[in-house]
């Protein structure tokens, strides 16, 4: 009998995503993009000082990702660390977080989130979903091709925050270095 570790069930969930078709009609389809946020959650690896405490999942600007964060802290968690949802208005408030989510309105931030990131030693992966985010420093940006939900990725900006990504996801993802 062929068991599977729980790590194989993550990949074959995120592949799955790839075969669900999404709307094309411009608008953003959050719940997709936040199962596959909670699914790279399993494939970065964060300095040390990220592994124990609360999962934070934050948000800048206004989205609807917010509200998507705030459904998945009710009924997951990360391992067994419960998530903790944040909403930054500013970049001077940005404090630690695991991942960020910068919303396509605010794409024009992100140099500046990167750098501020940086400067801090906040170790976040930084997600976006506004074409040619990942030359300004973002980690992961979600693109849709073909009609289905796909995500460009960054090792180089990854590598820049301190975060080590796992190779299924660099497999998964659209290569972008």
């Amino acid at each position: 009998m062929n068991i599977l570790n729980i790590g194989t069930y993550k990949i074959l969930a995120l592949s799955l995503l790839f075969c669900l078709p999404i709307q094309l009609s411009g608008q953003t389809d959050y719940r997709v993009q936040s199962m596959f946020i909670y699914n790279f959650t399993s494939m970065v690896n964060w300095p040390s000082n990220y592994h124990s405490g609360d999962f934070i999942l934050a948000v800048f600007g206004v989205s609807p990702m917010y509200e998507e964060f705030q459904d998945m802290a009710e009924k997951r968690t990360v391992g067994s660390r419960p998530i903790v949802t944040k909403q930054f208005n500013s970049i001077r408030e940005i404090s630690k977080c695991h991942i960020i989510y910068i919303p396509a309105r605010y794409s024009r931030h992100i140099p500046d989130i990167v750098n501020y990131l940086r400067a801090k030693n906040i170790s976040a992966l930084v997600v976006t979903d506004s074409g040619g985010s990942v030359k300004r420093g973002a980690v992961i940006n979600f693109t849709v091709q073909h009609g289905r939900q796909r995500f460009q990725i960054s090792r180089e900006n990854a590598r820049s925050l301190r975060l080590t990504l796992g190779g299924e996801l660099v497999r998964l993802g659209i290569s972008m270095d």
